[in-house]
Parts: structure tokens; sequence; C-alpha cells
């Protein structure tokens, strides 16, 4: 027997992967707010979005499970709708509208224009920048580049995201200081490869000179780079986390950049 949804109209929204999903999620949710919509994280609703991962196998099985655990409640009774973006769905879409056909739609990593549409919402240009934090009120993410430019052997990122598109850093700095004047205290700042930032504008910055910058917000205690590529750590990067007391004195780089060997098969850059 099936039973109905006991909530109509709020849209579940469900995050999987990394730190630039849970950044897409909360660019969702605000857009979605500002429509008026009906909105949780990873709550119960009748409409359930999920933001899938495609990067690594882990991943993209967990992905795969809980699209299937939904498709499941759908058949059931227990949701309405299902729809699903992100990576995985970026790009395995037309794989899996064939082997999950009961997801309503599926939609792509640039797709959020017309995946607010489907939910009866419109982009709300004016909202770039804004959202609504999924993470404790005294940090957030803070995205200030889309895809990647790389060609690591091991890496589906630019199928994915696409080429490096960086922030303006007055752009990044708008929303940064209104995460601090809403109370945030610690800004995780990410990319696919945060070392490379600026590069492609037309006029070029580097990470350095937004590091600067973000290190004159009053009300930021903390700033912590994350994602950075060993081939494009430069000694202007260096020296401007050495010179600003409020990025915190570590950078996020795997173990295995330490080996020349793994280096060249990977493709890095820097092997021998």
């Amino acid at each position: 027997m099936r039973t109905r949804s006991s909530v109509k109209n709020k849209i579940n929204v469900i995050t999987l992967g990394c730190s630039k999903n849970v950044y897409d999620s909360e660019v969702l949710i605000g857009q979605l707010k500002a429509n008026k919509k009906n909105v949780v994280h990873e709550k119960n609703g009748n409409i359930v979005v999920v933001n899938t991962c495609g990067f690594i196998e882990n991943a993209k099985q967990e992905s795969i499970n809980v699209i299937l655990e939904q498709s499941k409640n759908k058949r059931e009774g227990k949701i309405d709708k299902l729809y699903v973006t992100g990576c995985l769905s970026e790009r395995y879409k037309n794989d899996l509208i064939v082997q999950i056909p009961e997801v309503d739609q599926y939609f792509g990593t640039t797709d959020l224009p017309n995946l607010l549409k489907v939910l009866g919402a419109n982009y709300k240009h004016e909202l770039v920048g804004e959202r609504i934090l999924t993470t404790p009120n005294h940090y957030a993410y803070i995205k200030i580049a889309e895809g990647c430019d790389n060609g690591c052997s091991f890496c589906s990122i630019p199928l994915m995201r696409g080429l490096q598109k960086s922030r303006t850093i007055p752009a990044i700095m708008d929303e940064a200081e209104r995460l601090a004047a809403n109370g945030v205290k610690e800004l995780l700042v990410i990319a696919q490869d945060t070392t490379s930032y600026g590069w492609d504008l037309d006029k070029k910055v580097y990470l350095s000179d937004l590091i600067r910058e973000l290190n004159t917000i009053t009300d930021i205690d903390w700033i912590r780079i994350h994602y950075a590529h060993p081939a494009h750590l430069s000694q202007r990067i260096i020296d401007a986390m050495a010179d600003s007391e409020k990025v915190c004195k570590y950078l996020d780089m795997p173990i295995q950049h330490a080996v020349d060997d793994v280096l060249k098969s990977m493709r890095r850059g820097l092997g021998q």
C-alpha cells in the first residue's frame, strides 16, 4: 500500500561530497528561501533534491545509494518528487536516466536556474554571493573559483566543473563582509585549486592579493586556505600568509605530494 507524503511543498536538499557541494547547496537553499519556498537541509520533505559527488569511486557509490534510497521512497509514496544535481549528474546523466528512471529530472553543475524553475522558483541574480549557511554559525566556506585548468591523470573535475572561472576580489570581499556581519568568525577559502586563483581574470590577480584583502575584515578571526596545488604554491602566497595574522599557518596539501614518482604518475607537474 502506498503511503502519501505527510508534508506538502517542502523541499529537502541532501548534500553529498566535498565543501564545494556544501557551498552550492547553501546557494540553492538561499535562492529557494528568497522565492518564499519551504526548504530544509537533510530533513523530511516531500520534494527531494540530491546534490551528488562524482569524484572518487566511494563518493560515486554513496551518491548512487542515496538516489536509490530516495527512489524507493518515491515508489512507496513517501516523497512526491525527486531531483538530482551535482557532479555525478553532470558526468553520468545519460546513464543515470536509463538506470534510475524514478528520478523526475537530472541537472548538471551549471543548471541552477533550470533546477530552480522546475522547483517553481526564479533565479535571482541580485542574490549572487548570498546563501543560507548549513555549517555551524561560527564558520563558513567561501568559494573563490569554480572549475580547474589542471590535467591531473586521476581527476575528472574539469569534465564535471569545467575550466577555472575565478570570482573577482570585490565580489569575494562583499560576500566575506556579509558573512562577518552575520557572526561568522572563520572563513574556509575553497576552490578546486586555490593556489591558481585569479590567473584567468582579465585583470590578473593572485591568491596573495586576496589573502591580504581578506585579512583586513575586522570581525573575522581566522582564515584557512584549502586545496593547494604543489606546483602553484608561490613565494608570494607564502609571504602573504606570513604577513597576514588572521591566516592559519598551514596548507591543505595531501601527503603523496612529497613523492616524486607519485607526482609524475599523477601529472602534477613536479615529478622528477
